[in-house]
């Protein structure tokens, strides 16, 4: 597997320069994806954020609000350094994770794979990496993409610009330095150029990389929060499935997009896996909860907070009996973070597909019936529209209503 480190400062078009390497047949792994990954709501990354900057800098829904974000530590180096020191870590074990999967993929050694990251230099993985690509833009065509592109303010910019590094030694250390400051058609050709200069065969081992990143992400083990239901019970004797491995409960991870889009594809009776984008897009708007036995996914749920309520939005087993085992243990870890974003009801609303897993769930985890017209009109807005008429709608109450959003 031939790596690419490609990086450059804030709009200088490094997404274009990787969509031309898409085209070209480069696989992309986006940084910033991960990061809005390892950064949703409920995982450890998020409650070290929110604990160190405050509730404010969240969105109705939990989320964290980029801009708010950008606007506290944009400017502030202690602050940026902090958010740093939390995210890091974990961005840099997903990232690690995502290329040991690459490298182990049967086509691996033909396989180009670029990851896109704004401090990869900093971080002194270029010595890694087999190639490191720069991005450039003259000052004046940044600003422009980021009032044009993002909105932002000139005071944003300028702080977003200054926090910016320099550019000198990377560019001293650059195998392709791209400028991006022109048409997209002059932007192509140099890219081009670059590419067709890749030799595979001089690819690096990347046991040095896989082993530097995970010795610096000591939050690679399972975070405390998820103690509580990272294992399960052993079945009984007599249960059918007492041949299976020992099954375990976890969060979805970004490094879990291939094999979760390859499963709700199946489930949503699809004939091809779910696109990177899409996926990693889903990710972001989803909380996944997984029952893995071994190496097998057998079980699935997917949540969504928005105004008060938690919404279970997919409910999937292999089996029904692998349903009644698994599905108690989901609810409480959507449970327990619903409790912690403040939410006051769960509901469950699921495809018609899923109608009876979501009674099974139901009687498992004490939800009742409801129609839309006895919901509290606060949890009405966000849970009506989500019922087309095929759905069954239970719900459980966590705490008492109080009369605004979070």
């Amino acid at each position: 597997m031939y790596l690419i480190g490609l990086t450059g400062n804030i709009a200088t078009g490094k997404s274009t320069v990787c969509h031309i390497l898409e085209q070209l047949g480069a696989r992309i792994i986006d940084a910033d994806l991960v990061a809005h990954a390892v950064l949703k709501r409920g995982t450890p990354a998020w409650r070290s954020v929110v604990e160190q900057f405050g509730y404010d800098i969240l969105h109705y829904d939990g989320a964290i609000d980029r801009r708010k974000l950008g606007a506290l530590i944009f400017g502030d180096a202690s602050k940026l350094q902090t958010l740093e020191r939390i995210t890091h870590p974990a961005i840099g074990t997903e990232l690690a994770l995502l290329v040991r999967d690459a490298a182990a993929a049967p086509n691996a050694a033909e396989t180009i794979v670029v990851i896109e990251a704004v401090k990869l230099y900093e971080a002194g993985l270029h010595e890694y990496l087999d190639a490191l690509w720069v991005v450039t833009a003259p000052p004046e065509e940044q600003k422009r993409r980021l009032i044009q592109d993002r909105g932002l303010s000139e005071p944003e910019i300028k702080a977003r610009l200054d926090s910016q590094p320099a550019l000198d030694e990377k560019l001293k250390r650059a195998n392709v330095v791209i400028d991006n400051g022109g048409s997209i058609e002059e932007t192509r050709v140099q890219v081009m150029r670059g590419f067709i200069q890749i030799n595979t065969e001089r690819a690096r081992d990347k046991t040095a990389l896989l082993t530097h990143w995970l010795r610096l992400t000591p939050q690679a083990t399972p975070p405390p929060a998820e103690t509580l239901v990272e294992t399960m019970p052993p079945p009984i004797l007599e249960h059918p499935l007492i041949t299976e491995p020992e099954w375990t409960v976890r969060r979805a991870r970004p490094t879990d997009a291939r094999m979760l889009s390859e499963l709700l594809a199946k489930i949503e009776g699809k004939s091809e896996p779910i696109g990177r984008a899409e996926m990693l897009e889903r990710q972001g708007r989803f909380g996944y909860w997984m029952v893995r036995a071994g190496e097998r996914t057998v079980a699935l749920a997917a949540w969504q907070a928005e105004n008060l309520a938690a919404i279970v939005r997919e409910l999937w087993a292999d089996t029904d009996e692998q349903a009644v085992r698994a599905f108690p243990v989901l609810l409480q870890a959507i449970e327990a973070e619903a409790n912690a974003l403040t939410c006051e009801v769960v509901a469950i609303v699921v495809p018609e597909r899923a109608s009876h897993l979501a009674e099974i769930a139901a009687r498992a985890g004490g939800y009742v019936p409801t129609t839309p017209d006895q919901l509290h009109k606060l949890w009405r807005t966000v849970i009506a529209p989500l019922l087309t008429g095929q759905e069954t709608l239970y719900t459980k109450q966590l705490r008492e209503i109080v009369t605004k959003p979070i």
